[in-house]
Formats: C-alpha cells, sequence, structure tokens
C-alpha cells in the first residue's frame, strides 16, 4: 500500500471519531471500520444503519468527498465505498468487503465482524503476531460477532486456527464491552 492511500485510511478513522463515529484504521485491507452501537447486531452481522451513513456522508462531504451514489465517495485522494449490504442473514457479509476492495477503492467502510472475517479468509493459518495483535485490538475497540465469523469460516482451512485464537479475542472483545460499558456485556 502507498503512503498516500495508508494516510487516507488514518485520515478517515480520525474524521469520524472525532464525529463521534467509532472508527478503526484497517491498513492491511484496506478498510476503516465502523461500529455504531445502536445498530450493532442483527442476530447474524452488524449493520451501519442510515443515521450513521448520514454522518459519516457528512464528515466526507467537510472534507472534500462527493457522494456519487449511496454507497460511493470520490475526491482527488481516493474512493471510498460502503460494500452493499448482504442480502439474506446467512450471506457472507465479507464477500462484499472484498468485492469493494477488489474494484480498486482506495478504502471500504467495514463493520468490524466484516474486517475480522475477511483477514481470517485472506491470512488464515498464516496470521502473524502483528496481524492477531491488530485483530485484538479491533474487537477491544469495536465489538465483532466472532461466533458467526466462526460459522463462515466452517468450509475454509482457516476453521482451526480460528477456533484456536477466538478466546483471546473473545476476552479482547469482553474486556473492551466493560471499558466502554462498565458492566458486563451480552454480546
Amino acid at each position: 500500500m502507498n503512503e498516500s492511500a495508508s494516510s487516507l485510511i488514518d485520515d478517515v478513522a480520525q474524521w469520524f471519531d472525532g464525529a463521534g463515529v467509532s472508527a478503526v484504521a484497517c491498513l492491511w485491507l484496506p478498510a476503516v471500520s465502523v461500529f455504531v452501537d445502536e445498530y450493532y447486531e442483527n442476530f447474524e452481522y452488524d449493520l451501519i444503519g442510515p443515521a450513521a451513513r448520514l454522518k459519516i456522508a457528512k464528515v466526507l462531504g467537510r472534507h472534500g468527498f462527493t457522494q456519487r451514489t449511496g454507497r460511493i465517495f470520490e475526491s482527488p485522494r481516493g474512493r471510498i465505498e460502503f460494500p452493499l449490504p448482504t442480502r439474506t442473514l446467512a450471506s457472507d457479509p465479507a464477500l462484499e468487503l472484498e468485492k469493494v476492495i477488489g474494484r480498486g477503492a482506495s478504502l471500504a467502510l467495514a463493520t468490524p465482524t466484516q474486517v475480522v472475517l475477511a483477514t481470517w479468509r485472506r491470512e488464515g493459518p498464516r496470521l502473524d503476531d502483528a496481524r492477531h495483535a491488530d485483530l485484538v485490538d479491533l474487537v477491544r475497540r469495536q465489538p465483532a460477532n466472532l461466533e458467526k465469523v466462526a460459522d463462515w469460516l466452517r468450509r475454509t482451512g482457516a476453521r482451526a486456527a480460528y477456533a484456536k485464537a477466538l478466546p483471546v479475542l473473545g476476552a479482547a472483545q469482553e474486556q473492551g464491552i466493560l471499558q466502554r460499558h462498565g458492566k458486563r456485556g451480552s454480546r
């Protein structure tokens, strides 16, 4: 990844955080993970709801991005895109994220679950300590549907490695929920 793409990802994450939208730069994909608590879980995957999308559009507009469609924003710095929503609850949320990345978007605006799943799909058993630390930091800051990720990985070679990492990811996620809410989380 070149320096300008990396800079854009970091900038977008900072802009969103400054506007009250939880954002984590995920340089390895390239993506910004966006977490919106009131739209967190639909029993299968997390969602970025309409109110958050409007806020995100305003933030990007203030920084010179033009909204081309409901999902695509462009500026001379690059193209930012939301993946299409999955069609059904059983659909794979990382597939649309991979399509956005494959089309050459400068960055994708994804949910934490999409980031965890896409990372394990790409790196799986080859996941190194640094990437594992990135994911631990992500789920500490933004909860993901970790159990559902395990379900989506069931037909891949990454499931066994993920099963070994799941207790650490789950503990980090629980710690983050406790820090944010000051009580036991139910995710």
